[in-house]
This record gives structure tokens, C-alpha cells and sequence, in this order.
């Protein structure tokens, strides 16, 4: 493990913290208490900060067998994710292409860039692989125009054809 970059992303993380909490805080509020009770920008994002270390950490301590030999699963819950933003969006900020779940807001058009590289990646360390030949060209291109074309596809719910794949969809 890189203790250095882990100390750098910690000391970058308080900067962070402490750069919301100075801006939003507010005089008689208790400091602690507001930090823990999910309301204000830097309680939130204390918390989105304690989850993605506890992602960080599953990810340090996994077999690095296991995400290659997962890829296709995870590049098909991307698709999943994105074709589901069509008849569950909800318009935040000028944008249709996030799914809420209760309080918290998911961008699957995020999540999949992750699941593109990790298929695209596994695609192209395969031993047979070619990339002089057109046909691996046109896998690897479509293996991340596929998720392009639908995270596009989401600002234009309008379209005809969307209403044909989800009819509930139809204004």
C-alpha cells in the first residue's frame, strides 16, 4: 500500500471538510452534533467521505482477480442502471438522469463510466486480442458508445422511441 497517497487523500479530505464547514456554518450551532445529523453540506459530505473509504478499503483488501473476472457483470449492471434512469428519472438541477432512492440521489451515467473501463479493459488484455483488426476496433468502440449513446439519449426524453420501450414514460 501507498501510505503517502493515503495520508495526501486524508489531508486533502479534512481540507475539503473544513472548507464546507467554514463557508456554511452557522454561529450556535453545535458542532459536533450538526456534523453527525445528515443535514447541512458538511455533515453530508462527512458522510459520503466515510463511504467512499469503506469502498477504498474493500477495494484494497480484494483479490485483483476478482474485478476482471467480474467486468462483463459490472458493465451489464452499468446498462441496467442507465436504461432504468428512463422510466425512474427525476429532474435535479436541469438534468433527467438521476434515479432517486429515498434522500439520496444516484447518477448511474457515473457509475458506469467505471464499468466501462473495467470491460474495456479485461476486452482488451485478453491473450487472443488483436487491436490491428477492425472487428476488436468495433467491439472495443462499441463497448463504450453503447453507454455513451444512452446517457445522451437521457437529456432528450422526448424522444418517440423512449416511449416505446417505456410506455408509463409518455407525458
Amino acid at each position: 500500500m501507498d501510505y503517502v497517497l493515503i495520508i495526501v487523500y486524508l489531508i486533502l479530505l479534512a481540507i475539503g471538510l473544513l472548507a464546507i464547514f467554514a463557508v456554511t456554518y452557522k454561529d450556535g450551532d453545535p458542532v459536533l452534533q450538526s456534523f453527525l445529523n445528515y443535514k447541512t453540506d458538511y455533515s453530508k459530505q462527512f458522510y459520503y467521505a466515510c463511504v467512499a473509504m469503506a469502498l477504498g478499503l474493500f477495494i484494497l483488501l480484494t483479490d485483483s482477480k476478482f474485478f476482471p473476472a467480474t467486468a462483463n457483470l459490472w458493465y451489464a449492471g452499468g446498462i441496467l442502471l442507465l436504461l432504468l434512469v428512463f422510466p425512474f428519472h427525476s429532474a435535479v438541477k436541469g438534468t433527467e438522469s438521476i434515479i432517486r432512492i429515498g434522500g439520496f440521489q444516484f447518477q448511474p451515467a457515473e457509475f458506469c463510466k467505471i464499468t466501462v473501463a473495467l470491460a474495456l479493459a479485461k476486452y482488451l488484455s485478453l491473450p487472443e486480442m488483436d487491436f490491428s483488426r477492425p472487428k476488436s476496433q468495433l467491439i472495443a468502440a462499441g463497448l463504450t458508445l453503447a453507454p455513451a449513446v444512452l446517457t445522451i439519449l437521457q437529456k432528450k426524453q422526448g424522444w418517440p422511441w423512449c416511449f416505446l420501450l417505456f410506455p408509463g414514460n409518455v407525458p
